[in-house]
């Protein structure tokens, strides 16, 4: 895809709102940069909002957009003809061991997709909601039966503490206001409630030895690119009372599935032999990771 000098805007940092930064990295044409004084990584000059909605059609979906690693099309699929434990259930379990066990805890996932993770959820007890941008993607999220809203954050309009559990899975990287969303967000979370992200890790070792050609550098869509400092900083900034910001990325978590060393209904396992793999996979894991696991608790 082409784009045009006046399709850009130059933007300050979103995270303390200076303008003063250095260039780290260039891809197609856009620039990655850093900021100075809080250090957050974000795209700048950006395309317009107009030019990054317009990104997120269907093609976007089937995985022939500017993100080729995707196909949530295909994930459906896959999703209805198979019942084994996945992640999306490890991570289920994980936010269920967070919470003050609500009978049936409300959950609203931002960015829902096609709503594999919702129906996941469901699975496991939460009362699902979606919000996406995406028509086309909400209309397999509506064949599930889950009730999804095609609105921004901005736009959406839940009344505060309406939700036990807010998921974003790679999605707040998209923002262009991640700050501002997060207080969103925050509000609209419980006394209690869980916020659960997944998100790239800036501080990887995968970054520093590809530089532009780390995966999660995609500047069409990717707008801001986090690291566990200035995670925690954004969370703290907004009000969570208890954050834990781990490198914990899917292939060496799925290895621990696929072994059954996480099972269902356990977000750690109790034999010893297992929760000893267990700690010294994570362990491996928070050092190599290319994505994070964000648990945040209001």
């Amino acid at each position: 895809m082409q784009f045009q000098k006046e399709d850009f805007e130059s933007v300050i940092c979103d995270f303390c709102g200076a303008d003063d930064y250095t260039k780290r990295y260039e891809k197609r044409g856009f620039w990655m940069v850093q900021c100075n004084k809080c250090g957050l990584v974000y795209t700048n000059p950006r395309l317009k909002q107009e030019k990054i909605a317009a990104l997120y059609d269907a093609d976007y979906f089937q995985g022939h957009g500017f993100d080729k690693s995707i196909d949530y099309v295909k994930d459906v699929k896959e999703h209805v003809s198979k019942d084994d434990y996945s992640l999306e259930d490890w991570d289920c379990d994980n936010i269920l061991a967070l919470l003050n066990k609500p009978q049936t805890p409300k959950l609203l996932e931002i960015g829902c997709g096609t709503g594999v993770f919702l129906d996941k959820a469901r699975m496991h007890g939460f009362d699902c909601h979606g919000l996406e941008l995406s028509e086309y993607a909400a209309n397999f999220v509506r064949q599930m039966g889950i009730p999804v809203e095609t609105k921004s954050i901005e736009d959406a309009n839940y009344p505060p503490e309406s939700f036990d559990t807010i998921v974003m899975r790679e999605v707040i990287e998209h923002l262009p206001h991640s700050l501002e969303s997060l207080r969103t967000i925050h509000s609209w979370l419980k006394p209690g409630g869980v916020l659960f992200m997944a998100t790239g890790n800036y501080d990887c070792p995968e970054r520093k030895l590809r530089g532009s050609d780390w995966f999660y550098f995609m500047p069409e869509g990717h707008l801001n690119i986090f690291s566990n400092r200035t995670m925690t900083n954004y969370l703290q900034k907004v009000g969570f009372r208890k954050i834990n910001v781990t490198n914990q990325g899917d292939k060496l978590m799925d290895m621990l599935r696929q072994k059954k060393i996480i099972t269902p209904g356990k977000a750690k396992p109790r034999n010893i032999f297992r929760l000893s793999v267990f700690i010294i996979v994570r362990s491996i894991n928070h050092f190599i990771s290319s994505g994070m696991r964000i648990y945040a608790v209001k």
